[in-house]
């Protein structure tokens, strides 16, 4: 596929970016990670002794998609729920630290949702999760529609981020949706597999191709033409104006009123593909506010990726980056 964008392409969407507001509606998780060596294994259990040398924490979830929106200049307000508890906390000094608005509903004898990475090297050994999945209640819904319907106004476009923690219910999809399209603001979602049927009429939908493929209950693995019946099959059943699927190493499948487009992958190296999904809606719905259609959107989203698939854990982009994959892609594939 030639190249879609020109520099001055770049400079505009960068430039831009300060001006948009973005809301992100979903799952707030905490990310730990545990990294060391590994030099023996246990005398009690055949498992590696992984001797700590560091600890680090991030916001994950729909909190990673909001730092990917703040890592290139964007503003950007997140509705959740969170625990009163010590990870909560830790959560929202996050969020404060790197100045993003938050809407926050907190629970009591409530944990927040974590997820402890032990890594060996470059090597994850281990994940433990410690969450419990809890739906929002009447009330819970209730304040978060009250306050999108008080703030609509102030944001240009909305991100639904669903990690199946309970914030993303059907009712408050529908509303959302409803309000967006009433008020002519963006409305995208990252999915989650098993509620597909939850995002029927927004403006874009951008599953991996294990979910969009799990979501329509088809097996894997798909041939080209597959994919495309997929895609068409998504759109027809939900309604939805443009889909992205997201395809690792093959890139991007784009479906929209201009046609069905190819993304070759940017990367390279594939270090770690966590938290890319992130990175993709962000950027997409960043340049989508901007005024770009959602194939330039996705190829700015393309490019993003590539970046943080080379980076550990849930990973943000910064312009410059974005700048730098940009010009090596186009010095790689300038025809």
């Amino acid at each position: 596929m030639a190249v879609l964008l020109k520099q001055k392409d770049l400079e505009k969407f960068l430039a831009k970016i300060p001006c948009v507001r973005v809301l992100v509606v979903g799952d707030l998780i905490l990310d730990h990670f545990v990294s060391g060596q590994v030099k023996r294994i246990s005398p009690e259990a055949p498992v590696p002794v992984v001797e700590v040398k560091k600890e680090i924490y991030r916001c994950g979830g729909a909190g990673n998609v909001c730092f990917n929106i703040r890592g290139l200049g964007g503003n950007v307000t997140i509705a959740s729920v969170i625990g009163e508890d010590e990870n909560g906390t830790i959560v929202k000094n996050m969020l404060e630290e790197h100045r993003i608005k938050s809407f926050l509903l907190y629970r009591k004898n409530f944990p927040t949702s974590i997820k402890t990475r032990v890594i060996a090297g470059s090597q994850q050994m281990l994940r433990v999760d410690k969450e419990r999945i809890e739906k929002l209640s009447q009330d819970e819904v209730y304040r978060i529609q009250e306050f999108f319907a008080k703030e609509i106004e102030s944001f240009d476009a909305v991100i639904i981020s669903d990690y199946g923690k309970g914030v993303v219910i059907p009712s408050l999809i529908s509303y959302f949706v409803r309000l967006c399209h009433s008020y002519n603001k963006i409305i995208t979602v990252d999915p989650k597999v098993n509620h597909f049927s939850y995002y029927k009429n927004v403006d874009c939908l951008t599953p991996n191709l294990v979910e969009a493929s799990m979501g329509m209950h088809l097996p894997e693995p798909l041939t080209e033409q597959d994919i495309i019946s997929l895609g068409k099959k998504i759109i027809r059943r939900l309604s939805v104006k443009n889909l992205v699927i997201t395809r690792g190493k093959d890139g991007m499948t784009i479906f929209s009123d201009s046609g069905i487009k190819n993304l070759p992958a940017i990367s390279k190296e594939v270090f770690d593909v966590t938290g890319a999904g992130d990175t993709v809606i962000a950027v997409m719905t960043l340049a989508m506010a901007c005024g770009f259609d959602v194939v330039m959107a996705s190829f700015f989203a393309n490019l993003a990726a590539g970046v943080v698939v080379q980076k550990l854990g849930a990973a943000t982009v910064s312009p410059e980056e974005l700048k730098a994959v940009f010009n090596e892609y186009v010095f790689r594939k300038a025809i």
